[in-house]
């Protein structure tokens, strides 16, 4: 649009060119070229823009004065003129023309300026009505065709944000996920130091009985070779789960069962528990509803919940998980009988970095991406705390719908 307008000046007062000028806010109002458009001889028109944003600031003084006064200006001499400073091109005489618009059509947001009649003459009143009459015109057209390419700069640069803070926040995410199996690497060498052990001792009587160090008879050994199989594949599940938790996979969405995700959840910290003595009680109806969700994600937000809860009961307690559902939400609670969470910190703990745990213990960003996985589910979580009874942390998610056949 801006090229239209200037174009036109160009041809209608055959000048030599035409540039449109933006006004920028700030305590003094200064200029910026958008736009211009050049005749050459022998090529044309020649159009140049600064540019989606605000080009070079303009230090001319007649230019600034038409923007304080919204009064048009002839200088048909500008060398001679102590308000003019010079453009990176050469101008010797200039129409200056306000842009107005705004609710009330008065407030200037911009100068037409057009420079150097191409006949060498200098610009007359009949011009300055000319200019005028196109600018009046050009005014609101101009002003909606800014305002669009301003809002399509920041809807770019809304996207570029979104995107960086998706990166980020899954940066946070994997490393959230590093530091929770840090926390549970204690509890799974304990679970796998127990069959491991089962293997060697086994795998040490047969290798004696092979060697003819003591009689092993056939049904003894296929027992043992039983057992060893047995705890090989404990061994690998519990490896296998880890890898599974670990891994990085697209963050698709589809139907799940929340309470066999939780239930196999357990299963990924049950090494945990057992090393902390912490017995598990759940509650979890069959017919539960379905929910829409990212597998990945919500095993996540579970295995930060149970391993938060472990670390608020050492010496032992109970884990209680318990769901149930309605047409609109199902809802999960984690409880445990840990220590607690001093009433000053309860609405602290979903803000990011904000721990209650010894240095080197925790991220502080567990509990706050915990909320943010959640809310992009479309759900809400909340806690309530006693101090030497325990915390329920609450976690509802929209229910799919039925689908009546």
């Amino acid at each position: 649009m801006a090229e239209v307008v200037l174009t036109a000046l160009v041809e209608a007062l055959r000048a030599q060119r035409a540039f449109l000028l933006l006004a920028q806010a700030g305590e003094r109002p200064s200029l910026t070229q958008f736009a211009s458009v050049a005749f050459e001889d022998g090529v044309g028109r020649r159009v140049t823009r600064a540019g989606d944003g605000p080009g070079a600031a303009i230090t001319d003084g007649i230019s600034g004065e038409v923007l304080a006064t919204g009064s048009a200006l002839i200088v048909n001499d500008v060398a001679a003129d102590p308000r003019f400073r010079p453009y990176a091109f050469p101008v010797g005489s200039l129409l200056a023309l306000p842009l107005k618009g705004g609710p009330s059509g008065d407030a200037v947001f911009g100068v037409l300026n057009v420079a150097d009649r191409r006949d060498g003459h200098g610009f007359t009143s009949g011009d300055l009505k000319l200019g005028a009459t196109v600018a009046g015109l050009a005014g609101a057209a101009l002003e909606n065709a800014l305002l669009v390419t301003s809002l399509q700069r920041m809807s770019r640069e809304l996207a570029e944000a979104n995107h960086r803070i998706l990166d980020q926040q899954g940066a946070m995410i994997r490393a959230e996920k590093l530091s929770c199996l840090g926390r549970m690497a204690a509890g799974v060498a304990h679970e796998l130091r127990n069959p491991l052990a089962v293997i060697s001792g086994r795998a040490e009587m047969l290798r004696m009985a092979v060697s003819g160090a003591r009689a092993h008879s056939v049904e003894k050994a296929d027992r043992d070779l039983t057992i060893i199989g047995e705890q090989a594949k404990r061994a690998v599940r519990i490896i296998s789960g880890l890898s599974a938790f670990a891994r990085e996979r697209p963050a698709e969405l589809k139907e799940l069962a929340l309470g066999k995700l939780l239930l196999d959840t357990l299963e990924l910290v049950r090494s945990q528990l057992k090393f902390e003595a912490v017995e598990v009680e759940t509650v979890l109806p069959p017919n539960l509803p379905l929910i829409r969700g990212n597998e990945d994600q919500l095993q996540q937000v579970f295995v930060n919940l149970a391993v938060n809860a472990v670390q608020a009961m050492k010496g032992g307690g109970r884990l209680i998980l318990t769901a149930h559902g309605s047409p609109e939400w199902l809802t999960l609670t984690v409880a445990d009988t840990g220590v607690g969470i001093p009433p000053e910190h309860l609405s602290r703990v979903f803000e990011p970095f904000f721990t209650t745990k010894p240095e080197g213990e925790g991220t502080g960003l567990g509990l706050s991406i915990i909320h943010a996985i959640v809310d992009a589910h479309g759900g809400r979580i909340n806690v309530t705390s006693r101090i030497g009874v325990g915390t329920v942390f609450t976690l509802e998610f929209p229910a799919l719908k039925e689908e009546n056949g």
